[in-house]
């Protein structure tokens, strides 16, 4: 009997596994949040050294375009990604939106 039980759980791995998709998801400002909630989320996020903030200083890759949303974005995503891309990690004080669309852009890469 437990031969048998064994062989299916082992096929229904093989079989059902490969249709399990997780899509990818990343987090970004809401563009209805004030300016200054969004330049909070990222004092907040680069104070944590969990969060590269170096790419949206002048001359980094995310620097451009030069807006506290853009910025806020990649920052918020950042952080998100770090802490275990959960709706928590993304909430921000209700100022970030989890998204199924890749946000990157040129040289500027959501991980």
């Amino acid at each position: 009997m437990f031969p048998q039980l064994t062989l299916i759980f082992l096929f229904s791995l093989v079989v059902i596994h490969p249709l399990h998709v997780s899509a990818k998801t990343w987090c970004v400002a809401n563009t209805s949040a004030a300016p200054t909630q969004l330049q909070a989320n990222i004092d907040y996020a680069c104070s944590e050294g969990k969060v590269d903030c170096a790419k949206i200083n002048p001359g980094g890759v995310c620097f451009d375009p030069d807006t506290v949303l853009s910025h806020a974005s990649f920052v918020m995503n950042d952080f998100y990604q770090n802490h275990g891309s959960t709706e928590e990690a993304c909430n921000f004080s209700g100022t970030g939106q989890v998204v199924t669309v890749d946000p990157s852009y040129g040289s500027c890469v959501y991980t």
